[in-house]
């Protein structure tokens, strides 16, 4: 039995903390966006947030998701923002692009959708995923690898601010 503990201890730390999908939170759609994780994997492939606000260009990373990056904002998080609230409303989504190093390849998004009233990770639902297949994507509601960061930074778990 102790032989076993071990092996099985190691496989269970990395299943534990590497990008799987999880099963679909349930949650159907939220505002605009169908939450499940096939719904955001359609929504950012098809480019439905590219007339949102948006940072001018790519630039810098300067958390994590690679070295380029640029975010939109839906017009429900952007008024939020700027009205100053502590905390989102209910439909409120950010999707940032993910750039390979030259700044013109989208390699992958990351979508941060607002899914219960609150505050707290699990008031969100959280996306990363890459090209072309998306099939092993981050995925879920308060999702462990994401909350970090964004509650470290930014309101209400937003990290980036609004462009000027």
């Amino acid at each position: 039995m102790r032989l076993c503990f071990a092996p099985c201890a190691v496989l269970l730390l990395l299943t534990a903390c590497g990008p799987s999908s999880s099963v679909d939170e349930g949650l159907g759609v939220v505002g605009e966006l169908d939450t499940s994780e096939a719904g955001i994997t359609a929504f950012v492939r098809q480019g439905l947030y590219r007339e949102w606000l948006a940072e001018p260009a790519p630039r810098k990373s300067v958390n994590s998701h690679g070295d380029k990056v640029r975010v939109f904002f839906n017009p429900m998080l952007a008024q939020s923002m700027e009205a100053g609230n502590a905390t989102h409303p209910v439909g409120s989504i950010t999707v940032k692009e993910l750039f390979e190093s030259d700044g013109k390849t989208v390699r992958g998004h990351a979508l941060d959708v607002k899914v219960s009233e609150g505050s707290g990770k699990n008031t969100w639902v959280f996306y990363e995923g890459f090209g072309p297949d998306y099939d092993d994507n981050y995925y879920g509601r308060g999702h462990d690898t994401c909350h970090g960061c964004h509650a470290a930074n930014g309101t209400d778990y937003v990290a980036t601010p609004l462009p000027r």
